[in-house]
């Protein structure tokens, strides 16, 4: 993935040497261009830093239309019992900030 990023940021740093000298229309198409390797640059680090895989390899699910309007997602430990009463919360936190989840989030779940 080093190489991808490594090209990927030098095609960048020629955008950036374009924006200088570009005008006009053909400024605002290479400051979008810019702006999405940005966003690609970003994505793919992302993606090292977490070590993920083939995307293949994952379930991509969006968390759906919660019944209420204040209600949150909570991820428990079954500790393998069907009764509710005997699971624990997971408490998720990053960056020791507790995350809390919601319609709309993602959940990304490996295959393997």
């Amino acid at each position: 993935m080093n190489s991808v990023i490594r090209m990927l940021e030098i095609k960048r740093e020629l955008l950036i040497q374009e924006l200088k000298v570009a005008q006009g229309e053909a400024h605002s198409r290479i400051l979008e261009g810019k702006r999405e390797l940005d966003t690609a640059i970003l994505w793919l680090k992302k993606i090292e830093i977490l070590q993920l895989h083939n995307p293949n390899d994952y379930i991509f699910t969006k968390l759906p239309e919660t019944k209420t309007t204040f209600s949150e997602y909570k991820i428990v430990e079954t500790l393998e019992s069907d009764d509710p009463k005997d699971w624990q919360e997971v408490k998720l936190t990053n960056e020791d900030e507790e995350l809390w989840l919601y319609e709309g989030d993602w959940v990304l779940k490996s295959k393997k």
